[in-house]
């Protein structure tokens, strides 16, 4: 399964697993980054694509109304 283009211009909201804060970017960016810090707590973050891949579901399904 590949992650959609779908929502590549879409504010997607990830919320930090250490501080709990949310992060919102386009899902272009969350679909190019791997690694990051969170902007709150600085904790370097790893997003891999089994992640990604729920994060895109969790927002596909929010957009559609399912």
């Amino acid at each position: 399964m590949s992650i959609s283009d779908e929502l590549r211009d879409a504010s997607l909201r990830y919320e930090c697993p250490n501080c709990h804060q949310p992060i919102i970017r386009n899902g272009s960016w969350f679909k190019a980054v791997s690694t990051f810090r969170c902007d709150a707590c600085k904790t370097k973050l790893r997003l891999g694509y089994s992640a990604k891949l729920a994060l895109f579901k969790r927002h596909k399904a929010t957009f559609s109304g399912a």
